[in-house]
């Protein structure tokens, strides 16, 4: 009686275990940010940057967003190859916000009604950046010719026109004749610089050329310049859609002209392209949830 006593009190004791360790499990699983859990940080009343410390911050990798991480003190940085996956780590709660330029900041937040920005302008509360990191220029390949015809044509755009090509409105006629093309490309994906039109309405929009994209196009700021610049110039403007990591190579082999993507002429860069004058200046921010 005394071992039958004994089995059935190791049984019990194992029981219980279970159900503690079952509860444990269930307990860590709800509080997982990967999981849509609660934040680690609340980040919503941050006034500066210091005050995401500890804080799981992201950046598109690549890019000078992702550089500007380094200056956040104390934070959970981490990088996304695309820009859209930044938006679905937010959203599912596996990040607590991402650096993002405050356009892109506006026309993401105007679209989702749960995100909104902290303002952390390069200022003493905000990102520390030079006119080349937040600026926006052309990239080309080293000693291309086109860089100075393109100076020419973007020192003539007034700051008129700049703001009516921010709203999709080419004020170029578009030459009778082309004397060649200009093969952009672009992500497609970082709007309002460019985007992926699917059914070619939205005003100025421009066919994608790359392979298997037929019946897609482009739009956007990006696209807007471009379109601009090739009409001042005589081209036909032909769009490509690339992965961000792929716009480099991708000039300097020749398999595009230029690149107008919202690209910053970072010192890094610019050891790798020509660039010319910047035709944008904006601000970093951090999108988060409300």
């Amino acid at each position: 009686r005394c071992r039958k006593m004994q089995a059935n009190m190791r049984r019990i004791v194992s029981i219980l275990l279970a159900v503690m360790f079952c509860v444990a499990c269930f307990t860590g699983c709800g509080s997982s940010k990967d999981n849509g859990g609660t934040a680690s940080v609340d980040v919503r009343n941050a006034k500066s940057i210091a005050d995401l410390a500890g804080a799981k911050i992201a950046a598109q990798t690549g890019t000078f967003h992702a550089d500007a991480l380094e200056q956040i003190p104390n934070v959970q940085a981490s990088t996304y190859p695309e820009f859209s996956d930044l938006l679905t780590a937010l959203k599912s709660g596996a990040i607590d916000g991402y650096v993002a330029e405050e356009p892109t900041a506006f026309s993401v937040c105007a679209s989702n009604d749960d995100l909104t920005y902290l303002p952390f302008k390069n200022n003493d509360t905000g990102f520390t950046a030079t006119a080349a990191d937040v600026g926006i220029a052309i990239g080309l390949k080293k000693g291309n010719t086109l860089r100075d015809q393109i100076n020419t044509v973007l020192a003539e755009i007034t700051d008129e026109q700049r703001s009516e090509l921010m709203e999709f409105a080419v004020h170029c006629d578009a030459p009778a004749t082309t004397t060649g093309t200009l093969k952009i490309g672009m992500e497609c994906a970082y709007e309002p610089y460019n985007w992926t039109d699917t059914e070619g309405t939205s005003l100025g929009a421009v066919p994608i050329s790359s392979e298997g994209q037929s019946g897609l196009y482009a739009n956007g700021y990006d696209v807007q310049i471009a379109q601009y610049v090739a009409n001042r110039l005589g081209l036909k403007l032909e769009i490509y859609a690339m992965e961000w990591d792929s716009l480099i190579p991708a000039v300097n082999s020749g398999a595009i002209d230029a690149i107008v993507a919202g690209m910053s002429p970072t010192a890094e860069r610019s050891e790798q392209l020509d660039f010319t004058d910047t035709y944008y200046e904006s601000n970093l921010v951090v999108i988060i949830r409300k």
